[in-house]
This record gives structure tokens, sequence and C-alpha cells, in this order.
């Protein structure tokens, strides 16, 4: 048996085989910009591209069933993010990107911590995008700038085996899935940091939320189209914090759950993608 299979054995076998093909069916791709290396997946077709950005599991296959939905309709780019420690170098990145798949605009889909790359982003970069949809994301403000950096300052001296325990506890109960994926989530996690994330890329993230939270003094913005994407019962970021990203961009279309948690996009799911496709085709 092997590494996968081991790691899956007590996912239901359709789950544990929709990731194995696509896997399969989406190999890795990769370019080089300014001596970092960037990996990322491209699937789909068609004239309009989703850029995906995933949140704190860093990892683009973190969002494939958000992939498989979308490029049924649309090209779609999803990257991983290397160990940046700025939003400035992450969003030359996605931009390089873009420009290796000669794209010249993208839809950009965002959430949580990708949904502060994406701003970032559309600021450095706008002429990259097309359209923003920011999903369960926020604007950092003092209060949670000082908790990242203690967290920060807390961790660095730990040891990576338990940094990393420590996130599969966290991520599991951030993403919050329903009982009939709670074993493939507990698979994926324990995969993902006991093979593929290490603590130097939690680090990283904690990083770019400071950079983000202590050197992007945002003001508001009219222009691209934006879509917000909330939960009312979204435990991760404090209402204050979700308010401010509306007042970010006054002309946006918003759309809240009530009951969908962090992870809209895994608890309600079919609502979720009608959304987004309803936003980027119109």
């Amino acid at each position: 048996m092997d590494s996968f299979d081991q790691t899956y054995a007590s996912v239901p076998a359709e789950q544990r085989e929709r990731l194995r093909q696509f896997r399969q069916n989406h190999p890795v791709k990769k370019t080089n910009v300014d001596n970092m290396e960037w990996e990322y997946l491209v699937g789909g077709s068609g004239v309009q591209t989703v850029l995906l950005l995933v949140g704190g599991l860093r990892v683009a296959d973190a969002g494939f069933r958000a992939m498989l939905e979308l490029e049924r309709d649309f090209r779609v780019i999803a990257p991983t993010y290397p160990r940046a420690a700025t939003m400035a170098e992450l969003s030359a990145g996605l931009a390089s990107v873009l420009a290796a798949e000669g794209i010249d605009q993208a839809h950009v889909l965002a959430g949580s911590f990708g949904g502060m790359v994406a701003q970032a982003f559309v600021r450095l970069h706008p002429s990259c995008v097309a359209s923003l949809i920011l999903s369960n994301t926020a604007i950092l403000d003092e209060t949670a700038a000082a908790r990242y950096k203690t967290e920060l300052e807390m961790m660095t001296p730990v040891p990576a085996e338990l940094v990393r325990a420590g996130a599969k506890e966290r991520f599991y109960q951030m993403v919050a899935p329903p009982d009939a994926e709670s074993a493939f989530w507990k698979a994926y996690l324990e995969e993902l940091f006991s093979e593929r994330l290490d603590k130097d890329d939690l680090l990283s993230t904690y990083h770019c939320l400071l950079d983000f939270a202590e050197h992007y003094h945002l003001t508001p913005i009219h222009q691209p189209k934006t879509l917000i994407i909330e939960s009312a019962d979204d435990a991760t970021f404090a209402e204050s914090q979700r308010a401010a990203v509306k007042a970010l961009y006054p002309q946006a279309q918003v759309y809240t759950f009530e009951s969908a948690g962090h992870s809209a996009a895994t608890t309600q799911r079919e609502t979720y993608f009608n959304v987004v496709r309803e936003f980027i085709q119109h």
C-alpha cells in the first residue's frame, strides 16, 4: 500500500478517488519569479479565466473541489504560495504565473488569507484583474495584527512537529466540514502537515499577514467589479473586520450566508458556486 492509500484508508472510496484522479489530471506546473519557484495547477477551458487563491492551507489542491466546479465553465489557474515574506512578493508571483499562461486578465476568486493576498494584488497589479470575488476574508485591525505578531513570536522557537500538529487541529476547526467529509479532511490535513507543509511555510503566512496589516493602509476602490461573500456566523474574523472589507468596496455586490461558517465553499458548496458563476458570467 502506497503512502496515499495509507493516509486516506479510512476515507470513503469516492472521495479518495476523486482527489487521486484530480491530481493525475492536473499535473503541477512551475515558473521561477525572482529566484522563487512557483507551483500552480491549470484546468478547464474557455474565454474567461479564474485565478483561484486558496487560504492558509497554501497549496493549490486544497481548492481542488473549487477547481472541479469552476473548470466546467472557465479556465482555472490555482497557485501554491511559496515561502514569501511580503504581499508584494506574492502579488508579483501571481502576475508572473498569469503571464506564463498567456493570460492578460483573470477573475480573482480568493478566500480567507487568499482574500488578503487578492486585495494587495488588485492594488499592485490592477490591470491583471477582470473582477474580484472576496470570500470570507477580512481587513486586519490593530487588535488582529497584535495577535498575529504575538502568535508569530510564540511559534518561532517551537519545534516544527508541534507547530504542524497545532496547525492541523486549527485548520480542521476552521474548515468545519460536514460529517460526510470529516474523514476526508482529517486525512487531507494529516497528509498536508506531515508531507507537504513545514513550519517555515506557516511562518511565511504570518509574515505576510503582518505585512498586510502594517504596510497596506487601504483606501476604497470602485473598480474592478467586485463580489463579497461572507457568513454571518464566521468565527474566524470579527464582524468589524468583515465590515471593513465592505467599506473598501462600496459598489460591491454582497452575498451573506446565515450559517455557512468560515468555509462557505465547503459547507454550502452548491449555492456558493452558483453565486460565483452568476457573478462572473453577468
